[in-house]
């Protein structure tokens, strides 16, 4: 089991009224999603999660230790002591 840090940004935290959550789980990618589910909201995993293909979506920011996740390649695994931060989609002008 490993024990991350969840930070929440701009409409993430006013939608589910968390800024901060610590997670525990087995530091997979379906672990870390069944633990956000359960311990903020269900909703919120559909909002990141993209079951076709089977990742975070290609619209938002997830950074793991200040790492985008778009970045690593392979599998995606946590371990302990990780900061995962989660930004909305971001569109410019």
């Amino acid at each position: 089991m490993v024990s991350v840090k969840v930070l929440l940004f701009a409409i993430f935290r006013e939608k589910y009224g968390v800024k901060e959550a610590t997670l525990d789980f087995d530091g997979t990618l379906d672990g870390f999603l069944k633990a956000l589910g359960e311990r903020i909201s269900p909703k919120l995993v559909e909002d990141i999660y993209d079951p076709e293909i089977k990742h975070i979506k290609n619209n938002l920011i997830v950074m793991v230790n200040g790492r985008n996740v778009k970045d690593i390649k392979g599998e995606l695994r946590f371990n302990e002591g990780d900061t995962v931060a989660i930004f909305p989609p971001v569109a410019g002008g």
